[in-house]
């Protein structure tokens, strides 16, 4: 068996549940590597080991609550938990403690999970990098804005962590830190008791280990079945290179096209897809609601803290401010129009294959990277998952991306799992 803190989440409530493994040993384990590491990779904005040995504790002590008992979990900074603070990034909430749980976390602890602590995230989930280091280099990013949650599931901290995505805050950072990532359809998560950047576009993610546990987490914060995976016969996938095809380097064009070739060898018909022009105008439709939402969600801490907020924020919000509201009103239009079209293209396709990022975490900490390949589905509300597959020239990971259909959420994590086990 792989160290405890190694093992994904769904490996480690099986074994809990058939009396193999106690959520003592395991939480033990994660809270040793974070001793560890923790001083170098930065991934943490708060944890409480003493507190999370007693829930362990007392997960042990219980008969189990669901389908996540005894399991760690770790959770944005933007997530609020009634007994940790929640500073979201920001200067101006060092010291505060939310008096409730967000609903995600709520429905964890419900399914006997156990809140190991909160990770780092960039200044209220938008665009100034944080301090977390990429566990695979750390002289690279590991992107952002759910930068502490990434590189704690790729350290092999915790097994399973809450992002959230506006851009490409989930999806960009497990490509980069060479993890899976899964962001849903929005709206399928709750998105209750975490900060608001941008109403149109939030939606939580997840960090993990495997697919499957996708599959665990969303059983948990839906209802959903947490199935065995569908049998496709064949699936039918679709590689698209249009129209944001020539911002991928050398790396991430490699990866789609040898992940198209391994799904192609386990069975699957793969074709390409051409975009219609219309889906162009994704990428500036997403930045529009981005700021233009976001300047209205961070009025307050505008109005009566704007000296606490990052020069890169205050830039964000000033062109927000100044976005009027017919431009607003367009981008929304883009979004809803491609929807529609994307609904069309995907009826006799089960997913289609795309990039995860340009390529390979960019160096320093200047920049959480290029949300290019992000945005459209964000903008849409497409559910999307990552999954590492290649190495690039640097030695770093560099996953590639799978989207399905609006609402198509089982479909695509059950897809996802056949193709985890294709690229293998």
């Amino acid at each position: 068996m792989a160290d405890l803190n190694e093992l994904s989440a769904t490996a480690v409530a099986r074994a809990i549940a058939a009396g193999e493994l106690t959520s003592q040993a395991v939480i033990a384990a994660c809270l040793d590597r974070i001793a560890a590491r923790e001083p170098e990779l930065l991934a943490w904005a708060h944890i409480d080991a003493d507190a999370a040995m007693a829930d362990a504790r007392a997960r042990d002590a219980e008969a189990p609550r669901g389908l996540l008992h005894g399991v760690p979990v770790g959770f944005k900074d933007v997530i609020e938990t009634f007994d940790m603070p929640t500073a979201y990034g920001s200067a101006i909430y060092p010291n505060y403690q939310p008096i409730s749980d967000a609903a995600c976390v709520a429905l964890i602890r419900s399914a006997g999970g156990v809140v190991l602590g909160k990770t780092v995230t960039t200044e209220f989930a938008f665009v100034k990098p944080a301090k977390t280091r990429n566990p695979c280099n750390l002289e690279f990013s590991p992107g952002g804005s759910s930068s502490g949650s990434a590189a704690a599931v790729a350290d092999m901290m915790v097994p399973l962590a809450l992002g959230t995505q506006t851009g490409g805050s989930t999806i960009r950072p497990a490509s980069f830190c060479g993890v899976a990532g899964y962001k849903p359809t929005i709206g399928h998560f709750s998105y209750a008791g975490v900060k608001l950047l941008a109403r149109s576009l939030d939606t939580l993610g997840v960090l993990s280990r495997t697919a499957a546990d996708f599959v665990l987490l969303r059983a948990v914060l839906t209802g959903a079945p947490a199935a065995n995976p569908r049998k496709f016969s064949p699936p039918k996938l679709a590689i698209c290179r249009t129209p944001w095809w020539n911002r991928a380097d050398a790396a991430s064009q490699e990866s789609v096209e040898k992940a198209a070739a391994a799904f192609t060898d386990a069975g699957a018909v793969v074709q390409e897809v051409v975009l219609p022009e219309l889906f162009a105008g994704l990428e500036s439709a997403n930045k529009t609601i981005m700021m233009y939402e976001g300047r209205r969600a961070l009025a307050h801490e505008y109005n009566q803290h704007e000296d606490k907020l990052s020069d890169r924020l205050k830039a964000q919000m000033a062109m927000g401010a100044v976005t009027d509201y017919a431009t607003y009103l367009e981008a929304i239009d883009c979004a809803h129009r491609c929807r529609i079209a994307f609904a069309e293209i995907m009826r006799d396709l089960d997913a289609l294959i795309t990039p995860a990022a340009p390529g390979e975490a960019p160096k320093g900490r200047e920049t959480t990277g290029d949300a290019t390949f992000n945005r459209p589905w964000t903008t849409m509300g497409t559910p999307c998952v990552t999954l590492p597959h290649y190495i690039g020239p640097n030695g770093l990971p560099v996953g590639v991306q799978i989207n399905g259909s609006f609402a198509k959420d089982d479909e695509l994590l059950s897809l996802a799992q056949w193709a985890e086990e294709a690229l293998v």
